[in-house]
């Protein structure tokens, strides 16, 4: 279909394709340890699914509510008979809690970070303070809990994938700051997280990086938070969730290194991104930073 957001690939994607089957002998997660915040709904509880299908060997399935992370577990559980799951019931914004979570989990290949809080978006200047912080904090708080944790007691090779859930419908933007704020956050975090780059993330790794850290737009897909920050499936093409899911099995993979830092959407074509491998791993293109900076400075004719 034509891209009804700009695209980088002239592929735009809607649904799962071949590429990114959950049975894609070339996207397996065999003998893997794969964390997954937000399980209990939602997108999350299909990118649970698209791990199991895909052979991970544990599950760690953490969120707010047990009963809805118990539902996940059977439900993983039936497509995966010799997956081992875990059920960990934690707010991701309690530091100390998130902290004994991962010292619990251990070593862990893939942490999908998909919690997430959204008020109905007002103005900034109408925004409760502290609804507006929550927001922010759940985007953060875990994240580099965990990550900042594993790689300083670590030196095992792990990917790291973060999803972020904020829409991007031009005229929601100026009503959503507390999303775009976390959003931004975060995505700043990953790409200055490997090579501490500052502001000038266009700077190159000056090695290769250990760890994959990717921020991932999974498409338009009716889900309670969507339909929370004011959206209706009517503002543009709807996306299925098992394309968001199949697009993080591939992103967590080694061919997709040259993300590392990024910020993509799951609509975009895997096939024609590898295309792109070069031109986008030695850019700032898909990166967070300052747009123009920094700048030649041209002499007076």
């Amino acid at each position: 279909m034509q891209p009804p957001l700009p695209s980088l690939t002239p592929t735009w994607h809607n649904d799962i394709y071949p590429a990114i089957e959950y049975i894609a002998g070339d996207i397996t997660h065999s003998g893997e340890t794969i964390v997954i915040t937000g399980a209990g709904s939602g997108l999350d509880r299909e990118t649970a699914l698209a791990f199991a299908t895909a052979g991970a060997k544990q599950l760690v399935l953490m969120g707010r509510t047990v009963a809805t992370l118990n539902e996940t577990a059977s439900l993983v559980s039936k497509v995966n008979d010799g997956l081992q799951v875990s059920v960990l019931a934690v707010d991701v914004t309690d530091e100390a809690a998130v902290a004994g979570a991962a010292a619990k989990i251990g070593t862990w290949n893939v942490l999908v970070h998909g919690a997430g809080s959204i008020n109905t978006p007002v103005p900034a200047s109408q925004a409760d303070i502290g609804e507006y912080w929550k927001c922010y904090e759940v985007a953060l708080c875990l994240f580099f809990t965990c990550v900042v944790r594993a790689v300083r007691e670590t030196d095992a090779e792990f990917q790291t994938n973060v999803k972020s859930t904020i829409l991007l419908a031009k005229y929601m933007i100026s009503k959503a700051s507390q999303a775009n704020a976390s959003f931004l956050a975060i995505t700043a975090g990953i790409s200055g997280f490997e090579t501490g780059s500052g502001q000038d993330n266009r700077v190159p790794c000056p090695r290769e990086p250990k760890h994959l850290l990717a921020s991932i737009h999974p498409g338009m897909v009716d889900t309670k938070i969507f339909r929370t920050s004011g959206a209706t499936p009517d503002i543009m093409p709807m996306d299925s969730p098992r394309l968001a899911a199949g697009f993080m099995l591939w992103v967590t993979k080694p061919d997709a290194k040259f993300l590392n830092g990024k910020t993509v959407w799951s609509n975009w074509d895997v096939t024609e991104l590898k295309a792109m491998k070069e031109s986008i791993s030695a850019s700032g293109k898909l990166n967070i930073g300052l747009v123009g900076w920094p700048f030649t400075t041209e002499k007076a004719a």
